[in-house]
C-alpha cells in the first residue's frame, strides 16, 4: 500500500509548477504596471501640450485689432508677438496731429485708464496701424474730448471716421530650440520666463485670405509672407491681396519613458478676425 505522504519527487514537481505560476503572474503584473506606466506618460505628454497651447491661444484671441507685432519677439514660424488689449473698450480718435491726437470718451475714470507711459496702438479706417506710448495725460480739449501727446513725432495714422486707440501690452511667445523650451515675455520685463520645458517641436502656421477680383480663397504660409523673416499681416502679390486670417500652432513633446522619448503633439488654431474697418496692414512701432 502507497504511502499517505508525498515523494521528493512529488514535492519538486510541485515546487516548480508553483514557480513556474508565480513568474508568470509577477510578469504579468510587471507589464501591466508598465503599459499603465506608458499610458500616464503618454497622457501626461498630451496634457502639457494642451494646456500651454490653451494658455498661448487664450492670449492670443485678446490681441487687439487681431496685429500681430515683431516685439518682444520677431512674430515668425517659431515665436509671435502681439499687442493685448490691458483694458477698456477703446477711444474714438477725432484728430491726429504730429504726436498728439484727441480722444473722444465720456469715461469720468480717463486718466487712471490712460496713465503716461501707457502703449497704445492707434489704427485708422485705411489699414495704417501704429504703436506707441503716451508721454502725458489726457487733457479736456472739448466736450467728451481730450488732448493726449505720445513719444512718436509723427504718427503714421490718419483721423478717418473710424480711428480707434486702445491701451495694450506687447507681449509675445518664442521656442527655444537649443534648450528645448518654449518662453514668454512682456515688454519692458528684464528677462523672458520659461512657461514649458521638453519641448520637441514648435511651429507655428499662418493661414491667409487670398483676394483677386474674381476670387477669394484661403492659402497656408504664402509665398511672400515672410519678409527678413518676419511674417507680414497684410501683402500683395501677383495682382492678389494676401491678409491674415488665423494662426495655427503644432506643438510636441517628449517623456522619456523605458530607455526611449514618447512624443505626442498638439495642435490648436486662433481666427484672427478683424472686423471691416479695423484691417491693420501696416503695422508701425514708434517708441514703443
Amino acid at each position: 500500500m502507497r504511502s499517505q505522504g508525498l515523494t521528493i519527487l512529488e514535492l519538486l514537481l510541485a515546487l516548480a509548477v508553483l514557480v513556474i505560476v508565480m513568474a508568470f503572474a509577477f510578469n504579468t503584473s510587471i507589464q501591466g504596471l508598465q503599459l499603465n506606466q506608458s499610458n500616464e506618460a503618454i497622457s501626461a505628454a498630451q496634457n502639457k501640450a494642451r494646456r500651454v497651447l490653451e494658455v498661448l491661444s487664450q492670449d492670443l484671441r485678446t490681441a487687439a485689432f487681431a496685429i500681430v507685432t515683431h516685439t518682444p519677439f520677431d512674430t515668425s514660424p517659431t515665436s509671435i508677438s502681439f499687442a493685448q488689449v490691458a483694458g477698456g473698450a477703446g477711444y474714438s480718435v477725432s484728430a491726429v496731429a504730429g504726436s498728439a491726437l484727441t480722444l473722444v470718451s465720456n469715461s469720468a475714470t480717463l486718466a487712471t485708464e490712460v496713465p503716461v507711459g501707457s502703449r497704445l496702438v492707434v489704427v485708422d479706417g485705411n489699414g495704417n496701424a501704429v504703436i506707441t506710448r503716451t508721454s502725458s495725460l489726457p487733457v479736456p480739449s472739448g466736450l467728451n474730448l481730450f488732448g493726449l501727446t505720445t513719444t512718436c513725432n509723427n504718427l503714421p495714422v490718419s483721423a478717418t471716421s473710424e480711428t480707434l486707440a486702445a491701451v495694450v501690452n506687447l507681449m509675445g511667445y518664442s521656442y527655444d530650440a537649443a534648450n528645448r523650451k518654449l518662453i514668454y515675455r512682456v515688454q519692458g520685463d528684464t528677462a523672458p520666463t520659461d512657461v514649458a520645458f521638453d519641448i520637441s517641436n514648435f511651429r507655428i502656421d499662418y493661414v491667409y485670405q487670398r483676394r483677386t477680383s474674381s476670387a477669394i480663397s484661403e492659402e497656408r504660409n504664402p509665398t511672400g509672407y515672410l519678409v527678413g523673416g518676419r511674417v507680414q499681416p497684410y501683402f500683395t502679390s501677383g495682382g492678389a491681396e494676401f491678409s491674415l486670417r488665423r494662426v495655427q500652432f503644432t506643438l510636441g513633446t517628449q517623456v522619456p519613458l523605458q530607455g526611449r522619448n514618447v512624443e505626442r503633439t498638439y495642435t490648436g488654431q486662433v481666427d484672427m478676425i478683424n472686423t471691416l474697418y479695423y484691417q491693420a496692414k501696416v503695422v508701425n512701432l514708434c517708441n514703443p
